[in-house]
């Protein structure tokens, strides 16, 4: 069974591609940017956010990528003053409308002759539906990658909103035909990869099919030197315990809950420090003088905050399957996690889940995390070998 794989970006470093070349079941990869190293488009400096848009596991691939059309439409949307919304939507046609392009001259090199040996064409959540719409018309199976739980999702963040309307906040629902477009895709795909069983259940809710969702978790490289796990170092007397908080800061994360948490533990020896960009006022945490912000931070940052923090705290509300508690635990850092973020954490083994997201829940468990230790603080193992086995039964 042969794959096409359709991406914009490099979402889990071209997993999905890379676990089927080294099976020799890549036809091709497309995507909106491939710089490869020592190309011109590289060097820009306006294109730093790009330069990892490649993978030497890949060096040999058949990869199509509309680089300059791409850019162009990103320029132009820069000039422009349209919505995040509006700007991801027309990102989205516009690259599979280039794909299709390639997908057509494809189709009719290698499997025009061939009618019983016809690919599988796999592409991410709300870029496939036109995709699988072509894939359709050749008699390909087409695989969805769904990147989070959908509508649900959407559902949870706006009651979210509801219980916190003094956190103010630029987030937005989708517009309707954002919905529309992603119903199609799922009307389309044969089969659905959900990365948790989080996300699986929400799927459910819109009525998909249990037997056509399966779950496969990311595929993550931690750390060799942490594979066995790794006791954090004692913390000095009366030094706080020191949780960490990486990500978005939103309300969909739990950033409500969790400052609600933080002031039931205000006389406690418990401080928070929050990285990453925030849709908050910095001003709603000013009455807890152990909670600090750092904003974004780069990558070789992050990891001093990793080696820093005690715990790493995650009561999301929902995430199809959040990499940062797979980073942490890479790190030798024990993980405080809800339910509802993919089944990285072993509660009691390598950190605990939340039964649920009361903060007092969450600053109960934080208080039992400041007296336990963890016999296996370590990533659970999921390599490219795993991925490309289940591929190759979704394809069949």
């Amino acid at each position: 069974m042969k794959f096409i794989v359709c991406q914009i970006g490099a979402r889990e470093h071209y997993a999905i591609a890379r676990a089927l070349e080294i099976r020799g079941q890549l036809t091709a990869l497309s995507t909106d940017f491939w710089i490869q190293p020592g190309q011109l488009l590289g060097r820009l400096p306006v294109l730093d956010r790009l330069r990892d848009r490649y993978h030497p596991e890949l060096a040999d691939a058949l990869v199509i990528s509309p680089s300059l059309r791409m850019l162009a439409l990103e320029v132009r949307q820069r000039l422009g003053r349209q919505g995040n919304w509006e700007r991801n939507m027309q990102r989205n046609q516009c690259f599979q409308r280039l794909a299709i392009r390639e997908l057509a001259e494809i189709s009719n090199k290698n499997f025009a002759s061939k009618k019983d040996e016809q690919p599988s064409l796999f592409s991410y959540s709300y870029a496939a539906g036109d995709l699988f719409r072509f894939a359709k018309s050749r008699g390909w199976r087409t695989v969805l990658g769904q990147i989070d739980p959908g509508p649900e999702e959407e559902r949870i963040v706006g009651r979210e909103h509801e219980r916190y309307p003094h956190l103010s906040s630029r987030w937005k629902p989708a517009p309707p035909e954002y919905w529309d477009g992603w119903r199609e895709e799922v009307e389309f795909s044969d089969r659905i990869i959900a990365n948790s069983e989080w996300s699986r259940e929400c799927l459910m809710k819109e009525g998909i099919l249990a037997e056509k969702v399966e779950v496969v978790p990311l595929v993550y490289q931690g750390r060799e030197s942490n594979i066995a796990g790794i006791q954090r170092e004692s913390r000095k007397k009366n030094e706080p315990f020191r949780l960490l908080f990486l990500g978005q800061v939103n309300l969909r994360k739990g950033i409500g809950r969790l400052l609600d948490a933080m002031r039931l533990l205000r006389d406690e020896a418990v401080e928070l420090v929050l990285v990453g960009p925030s849709e908050i006022s910095e001003s709603e945490w000013a009455d807890l003088p152990r909670v600090s912000w750092r904003g974004s931070v780069p990558r070789s940052e992050v990891v001093d905050h990793y080696e820093r923090a005690d715990a790493f705290v995650l009561p999301t509300l929902s995430d199809g399957y959040a990499i940062t508690q797979l980073e942490a635990l890479s790190h030798g850092l024990p993980v405080l996690a809800s339910k509802h973020c993919g089944g990285a954490v072993v509660d009691g083994v390598n950190g605990r889940i939340l039964p649920d997201l009361e903060p007092e829940t969450i600053a109960e468990t934080v208080l039992e995390m400041t007296h336990q230790s963890f016999p296996n603080v370590a990533p659970p193992s999921f390599g490219l070998e795993e991925l490309a086995d289940a591929l190759m039964e979704l394809g069949s």
